[in-house]
This record gives structure tokens, sequence and C-alpha cells, in this order.
């Protein structure tokens, strides 16, 4: 230093020293002294930012890096950034470097920079950088820098790109991590979409005539190119050919190490770069500040592809699995055999060549690489999960388990799927693990809530306010006590916890695709809509101005989409109407409106549809899950590479009949077969003909086979892929395509998304409103959906028609967004008089009947007295709530000869009633509770006979169950307990059709149909009390009621 006071590596040096002896803040200067003076000693960098991380000045560490970018950064005549390799600027130059002018001294430690303006001139800072111009590979990398150094800038760019995605900057994280690629690519290409490109290009597959790959890249968003492990191995040999498969930008770097970290180093870039698209692809939101965000599945596969050729990685296998498992394409022949993917080929669900078949392939690939790889296990265990393999599924979440007990993810779908194989006593231990891992995890919260309430376990329940109290009124505590809400004022416990990650999930759904409607995107999608809804009743609508007002609102995304769906189906009703009604010869095109590029795949809400018919939620947050269910179904349907570009064209007028399609999963050994198997063929077939499509296997039973035998049309679908069914039903010439499951399991609601049929609706399979534009009526009664629930605005066929209901979108009291088809009585299905033993009972006198009821009770409950009343409520045990409980107890209270007869459905429930029995009404009302096991359905049927009254229950009504018990004459006493659910009004909607016309059935419905859970409970007891058993003389020694 006294020679030369500005000898770089001696200030450097004595920086270390300082360093040592725990002189920090003087390290600090001298390192910062030796950068001044020349940026391209990286070794000072390197030791300064490892200081700045250490001391937790992440901010800081970034600045640094980048003031020595922008010091070195190769610029041409005018100052612009320039690529050695390219006279054009590169796309991935980043924007927020610092340059020597920008730079200043903060004295804020948390935003430090460099103070340029205290170094010495350029020209002495950059005197050694004209010495070694002449090194080999010097610029190579665009910046002032030797070849060898190539890899120590590398790895300081990595280590800001991801310090700023650990500060959740994932914009300039992107870009670091581009930054880092194109140098290891030698700067051969101009941005990450070039090599993309070249990608693509060289993995093609080869033209059969000429052998060589096509000149250009194949469009990723239609066909991403589907490549085994050890074809993706081999990307870097492809696409870096001239130098043997190594990155040319380390061409100078000398062998060792340093250059494999400095690969692995570039494979991890790609990897988070690809990683970044993946989450933003499916995360929601507008991508706005990525400008350079490849285009989807095909573009974010060849970075991984690149990534994996680099850096054999588990991680790198695990993230490829996730994205083939949603590709809904094989792979063309010649790329994939049996061979290439293991046991792939053996696995039931499994299609060879298939994106699913690939990603098992990657997930044991990346096993392979690390056996105790939990993300592995769990996503394996997943796709397992979704094609029907339940136990493969659960041992691989079981060998997850086994890698990391605290894994929540893993615990979670473990419990999920133990919960399907209807070990619910396992599934709640396994929720309780993961909360107590995660206390945050929403779906595990969600999860052991929803299994509680399955087994009426409802200790820490809580509860929720809702209406000042007159919903969930009674609450639960953590010793399994009783609480008023309406004393205490306000919720508690796990189901406070639901619906506070509800409400919190819904308003953050609302911020999806927000920021997307700028004027020039407002202008591509008024021409999409307007070429769509030509000819249309709202041909004047100013669309540009009404999408302006919409602009950064909540739910700006999707209203889009709503309007999307509403042109396609205005392109069909176009098409119907110029090719059948004006004679048009050659109409069309008829081009589907496509979702802006850059929006992403919604999330929806952990609270699915089915679960709000027992959770405590307000009107407008059922509304909106079933909403947001919806949009993710269509937004993902509407970006599968099946869908055409043009709509589907709708059928010819009926001729002679009217074509009606039916889709559902449960024609089986289902409640709906049960109810609907004579229907479809009794249609009448000189107007209409039904077609059934079937979407799982048969499983032989007398329902499966009657409608397979009765309907017109049968097709078993349950192998095709959504585009091969939707083609089918555009073949069949369906005019009303009804959707039997809604939101329950099985369902395949993109066949309904993709818009087949000019008209579609809900029946029979969910009770309650899809939401979704591609649901247009629900076939339902004034009972079961009060006009009062419509959406005020109920016009749905024009694009006006969705910017005028969007004014309704924040009102609390409405459900409804299709129009609804009202029967006079009730809506609801049943099949008991075409599937009843009617030789037994045509005919039969009341006292008959009484001698045979007598004789089943006797023989189902010899123990009971003789007069005892028998209450009795056959509904799984998760549609009791404490409240109906708590009811039920006071009715047997009030009732002293009564008894509440239960299923054990499941069985672990009992246990968890008697012991709340006792501790809320003691022993003596407790031993009055009977459990028997679930029977057949006909043996159930019949011996509903024996119950006296069936209590039904308020917060979710018996729907199939309660046409059971009033087909065996047994009296049924009903609350609708909500005005806005459909759930908990089917039993009033069923008794009142059962029940006769007149006055006399208007009194019966007036003393079973309760109208709150005061005159529910009164009704119960005098119903109970005003009936009792005196003996009679029967030939088998019985009672009689009166």
């Amino acid at each position: 230093m006294t020679l030369d006071e500005s000898h770089v590596e001696a200030i450097s040096n004595i920086a270390a020293t300082l360093y040592c002896l725990n002189r920090h803040e003087e390290a600090e200067q001298h390192w910062v002294r030796a950068i001044k003076l020349r940026p391209s000693y990286l070794e000072a960098v390197e030791h300064l930012v490892s200081f700045l991380c250490s001391v937790h000045r992440s901010a800081a560490a970034v600045n640094a890096i980048e003031f020595v970018q922008g010091s070195l950064k190769i610029r041409d005549e005018s100052g612009v950034p320039r690529d050695p390799a390219s006279e054009t600027a590169s796309d991935a130059d980043s924007s927020s470097t610092t340059t020597l002018a920008d730079s200043n001294l903060d004295s804020n430690p948390d935003s430090y920079v460099l103070d340029s303006e205290a170094s010495d001139s350029p020209d002495r800072r950059f005197a050694s950088m004209v010495e070694n111009s002449k090194a080999p590979g010097f610029g190579s990398s665009g910046y002032r820098i030797p070849g060898s150094e190539n890899g120590r800038m590398m790895l300081l760019i990595h280590a800001k790109g991801n310090i700023l995605y650990s500060l959740k900057d994932i914009d300039r994280a992107a870009e670091a991590f581009e930054e880092v690629v194109l140098i290891g690519a030698g700067r051969q290409f101009r941005g990450i979409r070039s090599l993309i490109q070249r990608i693509q290009t060289v993995l093609a597959p080869r033209d059969p005539m000429s052998g060589r790959h096509p000149g250009s890249p194949r469009e990723s968003l239609s066909a991403p190119l589907l490549l085994t492990p050890d074809k993706a191995k081999l990307t870097a040999q492809f696409v870096f050919a001239p130098t043997g498969g190594q990155l040319p930008g380390l061409q100078h770097v000398s062998e060792g190490a340093h250059k494999k970290s400095v690969v692995a180093t570039t494979s991890n870039s790609l990897l988070s770069l690809a990683k970044i698209y993946q989450d933003a692809m499916s995360g929601g939101g507008v991508s706005s500040g990525l400008a350079r965000q490849p285009a989807g599945v095909g573009d974010i596969l060849s970075l991984y592809y690149l990534s994996l050729s680099l850096q054999e990685s588990p991680s790198t296998a695990n993230n490829v699995g996730i994205l083939l498992a949603g590709v809904q394409q094989t792979s063309p022949a010649p790329s994939l055999s049996v061979s290439d993917l293991g046991q792939a080929a053996s696995i039931p669900g499994i299609v060879p060549g298939s994106g699913l078949a690939l990603a098992l392939a990657y997930y044991r690939y990346g096993l392979t690489l690390d056996p105790k790889h939990v993300h592995l296990h769990t996503n394996l265990g997943s796709l397992l999960k979704d094609i029907g393999q339940l136990d493969m599924a659960i041992s691989m979440y079981e060998q997850a388990v086994a890698c990391d007990g605290t894994f929540d993810i893993a615990l979670t779908n473990l419990a999920n799927a133990v919960k399907d194989r209807g070990r619910i006593s396992d599934a709640i231990k396994y929720y309780q693990r993961a909360v107590a891992a995660n206390p945050d995890f929403a779906e595990a919260v969600c999860g052991l809530s929803t299994a509680l309430n399955s087994v009426c376990d409802w200790r820490g329940r809580g509860g929720v306010l809702l209406a000042g109290g007159k919903y969930d009124r009674w609450h639960v505590d953590d010793k399994g006590m009783l609480q008023d809400v309406k004393s205490r004022g306000q919720g508690s416990g796990l189901m406070q916890r639901v619906v506070d990650i509800v409400r919190r999930q819904l308003k953050e759904s609302a911020s999806w695709g927000r920021g997307l409607l700028q004027e020039q995107s407002i202008l591509q999608l008024a021409a999409q809509l307007r070429d769509a809804s030509a000819r249309s009743s709202d041909r004047s609508l100013d669309l540009e101005a009404e999408l302006r007002k919409w602009a950064g609102r909540p739910g700006e995304g999707y209203r889009i989409l709503r309007l999307i769906e509403r042109a396609t189906l205005a392109a069909m009703r176009r098409w119907y109407q110029e090719k059948h009604i004006m004679g048009v010869r050659s109409p069309g095109p008829y081009r589907r409106p496509k979702p802006p590029v850059s929006l992403t795949i919604p999330s929806a809400p952990t609270v699915l549809p089915f679960h709000t018919f027992t959770y405590p939620l307000p009107a407008k947050d059922v509304r909106m899950i079933s909403q947001r269910n919806a949009l993710r179904i269509s937004f993902s349907t509407l970006r599968s590479p099946w869908i055409p570009a043009t709509v589907y064209e709708p059928p010819a007028p009926p001729s002679p009949h009217l074509n009606v399609g039916y889709v559902s999963s449960d024609f089986n050994n289902h409640p709906l077969a049960h109810l609907m198997q004579s229907v479809f063929g009794m249609h009448d077939p000189k107007r209409v003909k039904a077609f059934c499509y079937a979407t799982t296997v048969s499983d032989r039973s007398v329902h499966r086979q009657q409608i397979e035998r009765e309907a017109p049309v049968f097709r078993d679908v349950s192998a095709w892929s959504s585009d091969r069914l939707v083609d089918q039903i555009v073949k069949d010439n369906i005019h009303i395509l009804v959707n039997l499951n809604g939101y329950t399991r099985g369902a395949r609601n993109e066949i309904f998304a993709a818009r087949p049929a000019p008209i579609q609706m809900s029946f029979m399979g969910f009770a309650g409103t899809l939401g979704a534009e591609w649901c247009d009526y629900l076939l339902a009664d004034a009972t079961a959906i009060p006009p009062s629930t419509l959406r005020p605005h109920r016009i749905n066929l024009t694009l006006g028609d969705v910017f005028r209901d969007e004014e309704d979108a924040d009102a609390e009291d409405w459900i409804y967004s299709e129009n609804i088809i009202f029967c006079r009585d009730t809506f609801f299905c049943c099949d008991h008089k075409q599937s009843a033993d009617g030789h037994n009972e045509k005919g039969m006198t009341w006292e008959e009947d009484q001698r045979r009821r007598w004789k089943m009770r006797k023989e189902l409950f010899p123990n009971l007295p003789d007069d005892a009343i028998i209450l009795g409520n056959f509904n799984q045990l998760y549609k009791i709530d404490p409240t109906t409980f708590r009811t039920w107890l006071r009715i047997l209270a009030a009732a002293p000869k009564a008894y509440l007869w239960l299923l054990r459905f499941p069985e672990l429930g009992e246990t968890h009633l008697r012991r709340t029995a006792r501790d809320w009404s003691g022993e003596g009302v407790a031993r009055r509770i009977i459990f028997t096991d679930v029977a057949p359905k006909q043996q159930h049927i019949s011996r509903a006979r024996v119950c006296d009254l069936f209590l039904d229950t308020p917060e979710c009504n018996a729907h199939t169950t309660a046409a059971d018990i009033l087909w065996s004459s047994t009296p049924l006493l009903t609350l609708p307990r909500y005005e806005y659910k459909m759930c908990s009004r089917m039993a009033a909607s069923i008794l009142k059709g059962a029940l006769p016309k007149g006055e006399e059935g208007e009194q019966a419905a007036r003393e079973l149909i309760a109208r709150d859970e005061k005159e529910y409970e009164e009704f119960a007891i005098r119903l109970a009390n005003g009936l009792s058993y005196r003996p009679r003389v029967f030939p088998a020694s019985a009672g009689a009621g009166v």
C-alpha cells in the first residue's frame, strides 16, 4: 500500500484481515474502495456480497452487484449496452443495473450503493481492462472481463437473482436468471425466447422425408414437446452441438470444481426461471413486469429440458412432472415406447405417450436421483389419486410422510386419500398433524373441519356470527360444551378459522386479471367480441367504453372471461341463424374468442361448492365459491390444446325430435341412478330422444343395466378424452345438454365449459348454483329455489346483459345466475313407483300395513317398550350440526317416550354423539338414542316404516332419503333453514310433491314444514307426544298408534 495506495488486491486482502478481526465496518469500507477502483476485481465483490448477506443487508448486496454490472457492461458508441455476439441489444439486458452515473452514497445501510463520484477517473479505473482486452474470451460475457472470469460473473448475478427472489421482486429476479443463462450460452442468443426457439427447433421430430429438423420452432401452446427423461438429458448436446454440448460461455473457464459449480448454477438459473414462469402461469393475476415471459407449457418445458441436461436434478424432474401431468395430448408414436415409460404402461388409467405417462416417468426418474425427495413422492401420489389408483396414492403419500413427518402438503393429501378410503379416524390424525406443522395451511384447516364435522366431533368447532345469530346460533367450545352466539356476540374456534379463510381467498381472487384492461388490450378484446357477436341484438353497444369502466376494478379477469364465454354462445347462435334460418351457403368462420395470453390460471377457494352445504356462510360467499370454481374450469378448458379456434357447429333444428344429452358419472349403483333409472326410457320418442354419456365404467348393477337397456342411446365414455367426448356430443346433434353431476365427485364440467350444445342445464346432481356461464338453466321449483334468491337482472343472452348484470356482482342476497325452469310441484325425480316391489303393496289395507310395521319394529328393536315413539334420521352424520342436535335432545327431553334412531353413517360418529348427548342432556336422554348400521337400499326403504316421525336435518336436508321415507308412508318434519341454500330446502320441496292437493295437503304441509328453529322443536314435541301406542288384538300381538 505504501508503494501503490491503489493496489486493489492489497486493499481487498486488508479488508479480509479486518473482517477476521471483527472490524466489519472497516472491512466493508476497504472492499468498497477496491470495487470502486476496479469493478472487474470480482473477488472483492464476492467478499462484499457475502458479508452484506451475512448481516441481512440484501438490498445493499443487490446494489453492489448491479454497480459492477453497470460499470463493466460493454456499450456501443452511444452508450447503449451491447452484446459482443450481436449488434442488436439483448432482450435480456437488465433494466435495473446501476451505472457509474447512476450510483451515489446513501447513509442508510439497507439501501447500500457505491459512490462513483468519489472514485478514480474512468480512464484509470479501466486501465487494467484495456491491458486485458486481448485476453482469451474478453467481453464474451457482455462485460469487460476475460472469458476466464465469466463463471464468477455468472455466480454473482445468480446470487443477485436468488436475493431478489427471496425479497419477492420476481421480475428483477427473472431478469437476473435470464442474464446468467445468456452468458452461459455464450451470448449466442438475443434473449431467452431465442434460446427457447432454438431448443424447440433442434428437439422437434425430424421431417420423415428430408430427415432434417423443421426450420421454425413448434407452436408451444398447441403442441409442447413431450420427451422422456433420457431424451431430455440430451438437450444440451443438440443446442450446443459445436462445443460438444458444453456451455459456450464457459469455454475459457478452467476445468475443475469451479466450472462444475458454474454449470450447476446455469442449470439452477434455468430451473428458477422456468419455475417463475410456471408459477405465473398457474398463480393468477396478469403478467406485467415479466414482459419476456414464455407463452405456455411448451416454452417452460424447453427450459426444464435444458436445465436437466446440464445437471440432473430431482427438483427439475418434479417440476417437469407437474407440468406434464396437465398436458392433454400424447406424444407422437415414434418418440415413446413402453420401455421408455417403465411401469407406466401397466397402470390402469395411464395412456402410453400421454402427459400423465410422461409425468409418471419423470417422478420415478427423480426418485432414482433422490429416493427421499418428499415433493416427488407427494406429487406422484396425487397423480395416482387423480387416475383412481387410490391405494397406490396412499402408499406414495405414506412414503412422503416417512421422509418428512412435518410436510404439511403430504400429510393433508394423505388425510384426503385415507378419508376417501373410509378411514376417517386416520384422516383426522393426519389433518391434525398437518395443522400442527403449519397452522395457516388452508387445505389442512378446512380438511380437518370437514372431517371432524363428518363424525360429529364438535369439540373446538366454535362457530360464526351469521345474520345476528339466526344461523349457527349454538357454538361448541374446546371442552365440547354449548355457547350461545347471541351472548358471545362473535365467532370462534375452527369454524371461524374456515370462514375467515374463505373470505380472505375470495377477496384475493378478486384481483385475478386486474390491470389487464389497458387501452391496447381493450381494443383487441372488443374486436374479438364484436366479431363473435355480430348480428346480436346489442350491436350498438360501445364495447370499448364499457370495458374501460371495468379497468382496474375488482373481478376484472372474471368479467372478461364471462364476456368471452357469452360471445362464444352468441357466435354459435349466429351460426345457427345464418345456416338454418337465413340459408347462408358459406357462413363463418365463427371464431371463438380467446382469453388474453397474459391471463394465468385463477385459483379456486379451498372450500369446495359441496362443502358450502354444511358451512354457515352468507349468500354472497356461497355464490362466489361456485363462481370461482366455474371460472377456473372455464379458463383451463379454454386454454386446452384441443379447443378449436372456432365455436362448435350448432345442431340442426329438431327433425323430428329434440336431442337431449345426459352426462353423468353416476349411472351405477348410486342415489342418482336409483332416482332416475327409468327416466331415460320414458321420453316420448316422437318428440325427444335421450342420449346418455356415462363417464365411469359399469359396475354391472341392476341400475346401470336398466339405463343401458332403456336409454335410446347409451355411450360408455369412461375412457374417452374430453375432446373426443365433446366431438361426439356435437356429432350427436345435441340440442340440450344436461349436467347430472354439478360439483360432485366424478364431474366432467370441462365438457360443458367447451360449450358443445346451444342449451346447457343442471338437474338433480347438485343442490345449488353452478355459478357458470356454461350452465344456462336449472330445473327446480319455487320451494327449493325461492324467486327472491335469483340474480336481479335475469336476461342472459347478449354481451350487454353481462355488463348490466355485473352491476349486481357485489349484492349480498342473491345466489342463482342461472335461469330457473320452475316445476309446478316438486322438481325432484323419484323412481319408487317403477322400482318398488309393487305386487306386495297393491291392495294392502291399513291394518295389514300396521301389522307389518309392528312386526318389523319388534324384529329390529326387540327390547324397545311397546309404547315407545321412534323419531328417526337416516342421513349421513355430516348433515347434523350442533344447533340441530341440541334441538333433538330438547325434543327427547320434552317427549319422555320418544327415542331417536340414527345410523352409524359413519361408525365413528356414534361415539361422539353419545358423549355429546351425555354432556349436554344427561344420561337419561342420551340412552334414548339408538344406532343401527346402514342397510341395503330396499331394506332401508322397507324398515323406514318402523319410524314414527322422521326428523330432518335443517342445515342440509335429506334428499334421496326424504323420498325413501315418504314412499314408506312415514311422515317427515323439516325446516328450510336458509332461504338461499337449495340443499336446506329440498325436503320441503319433496314433501309438498308427495302430499295430496287441496286443503288437506296444505294443512299437512303447515304441520310438517317449520318456519324457524323454535317452531321445528314445537312441532316435533307436539307430534311425538300426540302419538301413543295401545294394545290391540292382532294375530302377531301388536300395537296401534293413534
